[in-house]
């Protein structure tokens, strides 16, 4: 998102609020090692905003099975990341944030009516920023 917002809030003027299932102490070592952002970042501990928009939790095996099938692949070279800092955050974000619930995209328009959603069924299941410009471009007038 930090790499397309200049064309998502400057030129389409939407403004971009993510928010993690996290402790604001654990967003901010985030922030800290991943930013800067151009957009401020929210923390939703609760996850009362995950639940409330639908989205779920993906099973506890079914993860370690992906993360397994994923090692044996020879995939976990990069599961953490190299630098000290981000590795730090990471794992500490394992340990104590809610890493099975799944994320989305949400679009709504300046009234507040929701125009577009991608619900995340595992965790590369994202939005592509193609589908979110195209959402955009669909539901919000230039």
């Amino acid at each position: 998102m930090r790499e397309h917002a200049d064309f998502l809030q400057v030129e389409k003027g939407v403004k971009i609020v993510p928010v993690f299932p996290a402790a604001v102490s654990l967003l901010s070592s985030f922030e800290q090692a991943y930013g800067p952002y151009p957009f401020p970042l929210y923390a939703d501990p609760g996850k009362e905003a995950f639940q409330g928009f639908g989205h779920q939790r993906m099973n506890r095996l079914k993860l370690l099975a992906k993360t397994v099938l994923g090692v044996a692949a020879g995939r976990g070279k990069d599961f953490l990341p190299k630098n000290a800092e981000k590795k730090k955050v990471v794992t500490t974000s394992m340990k104590k944030s809610d890493i099975y619930m799944q994320g989305g995209s949400w679009l709504f328009d300046e009234s507040k009516q929701l125009k577009w959603k991608h619900l995340d069924n595992t965790p590369e299941n994202h939005a592509s920023i193609e589908d979110i410009k195209q959402a955009v471009s669909t539901y919000i007038p230039s």
